[in-house]
């Protein structure tokens, strides 16, 4: 029984509460759902408005196909070599045309869903943990993406660029701990 609630913290809310409480402790995902929301507002509108849409819609399929695989997915370092990618290129301030950033962001969160989703197979709120995480991030990158939205002031333009470094920081740390101690 601990090893399938290790995956889900119980927060006495429900599974669906479990599940929006998993985002925020899974640094790895709750650090790439950041990642992409400035990286959205670096290349603009029309990505900042797509994006929590399209994160959840993919995060969801991934998440789906996750729970129905036979066993769990263990790719931390993978998925955390991702975040510190993603936190480089916003770091970098680079801006993406919304036709590379969003099939990249479809992509990317389909297969840390199907990670997290493989994480939450085993246990019998599975689907509504799932669901609830998928609101969690729906929320979370709207409000983000609104709150950081364009036209902004150059000193916000900085605090993005800076966020994605630490983003960066905090990704290599995780990975550092990762080859340390292997899962």
């Amino acid at each position: 029984m601990i090893a399938l609630l290790a995956h889900l913290t119980p927060t006495g809310f429900g599974p669906w509460g479990d599940g929006m409480a998993r985002l925020f402790l899974e640094p790895t995902e709750l650090l790439l759902v950041i990642a992409l929301v400035l990286l959205a507002v670096q290349s603009g509108r029309p990505c900042t408005d797509r994006l929590p849409l399209l994160l959840a819609l993919a995060w969801l399929l991934g998440g789906l196909i996750g729970l129905h695989l036979s066993a769990e997915l263990l790719q931390a370092v993978a998925c955390t070599a991702v975040v510190a990618a993603t936190g480089l290129l916003v770091a970098l301030g680079v801006r993406l045309r919304a036709r590379v950033l969003l099939p990249s962001v479809a992509l990317l969160a389909t297969g840390f869903a199907l990670v997290a989703g493989s994480a939450l197979a085993g246990h019998p709120g599975a689907l509504a943990a799932l669901l609830g995480e998928t609101v969690a991030i729906a929320v979370l990158t709207t409000l983000l993406g609104q709150l950081l939205a364009p036209p902004h002031p150059r000193w916000r333009a900085i605090a993005v660029r800076v966020g994605g470094s630490w983003i960066t920081a905090a990704s290599l740390l995780m990975f550092g701990w990762l080859v340390r101690h292997p899962q």
